[in-house]
């Protein structure tokens, strides 16, 4: 082959690659799909929300068969009749056998019952509508809460697997000293001590992971890309202070609007209940198509033309008293706008707070992260001199990871604190700029305003002086003492036994053995002094406290239930399940008298006994 016909080949093919390359690169970057076209799939295709956009439609739909009892009826009645004959005549005039009429019916007046029902059912059709609104933005929050955890969760996943790895290779260092004999064996037991919590975290990190795809998976209808963008919806930033920013939500707050529609769609309903204090005309028109012989000049057989008035006298008092039960129906929607009024208030104060103090706490744990990273690497440093043991680089991987940890937390709770600012105030999908298509455009009515009685009145967020603080505090010197240096040598101090039973302040749901949230820092510490107690097992037994109404099977049976709920919240957290047994006790153990009405609080109980060695 010829030399310079070779190069050539061999360039053509490189060019090839390479342009096959970079439209493999371009169409990757181009199938990357958007946090704005995620969230248009999840409200256009999420199954609670389809269900309100139905209902939306089905709404719509009503009022036009309402509005339909403006406009003529006209019907085909064909009639058969056998009927004893008395008289015999033949002239045609008899009631004829068969009979065909064209009717024409059509509503004069009937109390404006029909133009105040369209109405009526023109307010209902934008409740559906501001609640389908609401479904949007609640789901789209939602998507937004697993959206922003997914990230969260692969960030510190990562973390973790950084944190595990580092903390194996520091063991196996030690293990390695340790079978040299130039290091202690209490210092490899330490090791693996914080080895299995480097463990359990990676473990926790990645549970996590796993949760959040499921909840993003049944909101977005499918897994999550492997690639997602980072949010931007939150540079718009908020209103300046909460109370513009609760002004805000009381003029869009979707739910608070459908409440206001539903004042006036109650409105309309008496109107048409009221309706039948009123006379009703209707004409009517008959027109002839054919009977049989026999009556072909009766007078059933003639056209008609008629004008009918119903006037309804009495009623049994039944429309009395449906106006009554409407003017109720009125009063509960004013209430429900008075919730709406109370439950937006509190949800965009929280969020707007939750903005202002997480971005505070980042700068703080911005600093704690780099301080503690500047620390990480002078341990590094001094560990390569013999200044530090490789117990300290474990301390200091440790806090490391936690203070990453706790920035990464904040940063990604902040972009959540927006999320749930802008769902309160009916922003979120704005903020976002995505919308659902085929929905029409209300304008704002007069009564929106007249009806709307919130006041965006917000608390007011206490700031702490910390240099008052300071100022009003006692001199360092003053509270601690320093004892002076005693020449004479010390005297042997035993060890201070552990104790040996724990009780943290668990609670649960109403009868049942869910924990609170609540419960879960009182637990996370109690683990604490498991890990303390080494390898002793350890009893999780579960107590109920006694009321006249108690029956003892049932309180048996709850007490197990809550002491396997607490046992499987300890072994989540990494303490070894083999440890423990979970044992319910009843109320067969109180600690106080039980009140036969209220029970005791002091005997609801859940306690962690640790077993002594034989």
């Amino acid at each position: 082959m010829n030399q310079k016909f070779k190069y050539k080949l061999i360039a053509l093919i490189l060019a090839s690659s390479v342009g096959v390359t970079l439209s493999n690169i371009s169409y990757a970057a181009g199938s990357l799909i958007t946090l704005k076209e995620m969230v248009e799939k999840t409200v256009t295709a999420n199954p609670e929300v389809q269900s309100r956009y139905h209902r939306f439609l089905e709404s719509g739909f009503e009022q036009d068969v309402a509005h339909g009892n403006f406009l003529p009826k006209a019907d085909i009645v064909s009639s058969y009749r056998s009927q004893e004959q008395l008289l015999t005549v033949s002239d045609g005039t008899n009631i004829p056998r068969f009979n065909n009429e064209l009717v024409l019916r059509q509503m004069i007046f009937d109390g404006f019952a029909t133009s105040n029902e369209v109405k009526r059912l023109g307010h209902a059709n934008r409740v559906r509508y501001y609640e389908l609104q609401s479904a949007m933005q609640n789901t789209t929050l939602e998507f937004m809460r697993a959206y922003i955890d997914i990230s969260r969760y692969r960030e510190l996943s990562e973390y973790a697997k950084e944190n595990y790895v580092l903390h194996k290779q520091l063991f196996d260092r030690i293990q390695e000293r340790v079978n040299a004999g130039v290091a202690r064996k209490v210092d490899l037991e330490q090791a693996a001590g914080r080895l299995a919590l480097a463990e359990a975290n990676l473990l926790t990190e990645t549970t996590n992971l796993h949760d959040v795809t499921a909840r993003m998976q049944r909101l977005y209808g499918e897994l999550p890309p492997e690639t997602l963008e980072a949010p931007t919806f939150f540079n718009a930033g908020v209103e300046p202070t909460s109370t513009e920013a609760l002004k805000v939500a009381y003029n869009q707050n979707p739910d608070l609007l459908s409440t206001i529609e539903d004042i006036q769609a109650s409105k309309d309903e008496i109107k048409t209940k009221k309706s039948r204090y009123y006379p009703k005309l209707d004409l009517q028109a008959r027109k002839n198509l054919g009977v049989s012989n026999d009556g072909r000049f009766s007078s059933s057989a003639a056209d008609l033309l008629e004008l009918t008035m119903n006037f309804n006298l009495f009623n049994g008092f039944s429309d009395q008293n449906s106006v009554k039960q409407t003017a109720e129906k009125l009063n509960n929607s004013k209430d429900l706008r008075d919730k709406a009024c109370v439950d937006t208030r509190q949800l965009v104060v929280i969020a707007y707070n939750d903005i202002q103090q997480l971005k505070e706490q980042e700068k703080y744990r911005t600093e704690h992260k780099d301080s503690i990273e500047n620390a990480r690497e002078a341990y590094r440093k001094q560990f390569d001199i013999g200044q530090r043991t490789l117990l300290d680089l474990l301390d200091s991987e440790n806090e490391y990871f936690q203070a990453r940890r706790a920035l990464a937390n904040v940063q990604y709770d902040i972009q959540t604190a927006y999320a749930r600012t802008y769902a309160g105030q009916g922003e979120l999908l704005n903020k976002i700029g995505a919308s659902r298509g085929g929905l029409p455009e209300y304008k704002r009515e007069s009564y929106m305003d007249d009806e709307n009685v919130c006041q965006a009145v917000s608390p007011v967020q206490e700031s702490v002086d910390k240099a008052a603080l300071l100022a009003d505090a006692k001199p360092l010197s003053s509270t601690i003492v320093v004892p002076k240096p005693v020449a004479v040598e010390p005297a042997k101090v035993e060890a201070k036994s552990l104790a040996n039973k724990v009780v943290p302040d668990v609670q649960f749901e109403t009868n049942s053995a869910k924990i609170k949230e609540i419960s879960y820092p009182v637990l996370d510490n109690a683990i604490n002094t498991l890990k303390e107690w080494g390898d002793s097992n350890v009893e999780v037994a579960g107590h109920t406290d006694q009321r006249d109404t108690s029956k003892a099977d049932y309180n048996q049976r709850l007490s197990e239930k809550r002491a396997k709920a607490v046992m499987d919240y300890i072994v989540k957290k990494g303490i070894d399940a083999k440890r423990l047994s979970a044992k319910g006790y009843g109320y067969s153990k109180p600690l106080a008298d039980n009140d036969p009405k209220e029970g005791n609080l002091v005997n609801r109980r859940v306690e962690l006994v640790r077993e002594q060695k034989k």
